[in-house]
């Protein structure tokens, strides 16, 4: 996959977070933490993680899921694993 820019991934990102949870993307901040701010359980992590593989044609390593605590930390991890 070819590398994306920083604002598209985000956008990209913001979005797959907006339409799990059915909230505005402009609510979402890169520090909205996905337990406390948006209200994600843990069957709503795995799913976003799902999404994220799909959307970007990764795989997460279960190490790196437990890592994604806000928006902003699963942008950087898919930076990391695109690059």
């Amino acid at each position: 996959m070819p590398t994306q820019t920083n604002k598209a991934l985000t956008q990209k990102v913001l979005e797959l977070v907006s339409s799990h949870i059915d909230i505005p993307k402009d609510e979402i901040s890169l520090n909205s933490h996905f337990v406390v701010d948006l209200a994600f359980d843990s069957l709503d992590i795995v799913e976003f993680v799902m999404s994220i593989e799909d959307e970007f044609d990764i795989t997460v390593p279960d190490e790196e899921q437990e890592k994604i605590i806000t928006v902003h930390d699963a942008i950087e991890m898919i930076q990391k694993l695109i690059a």
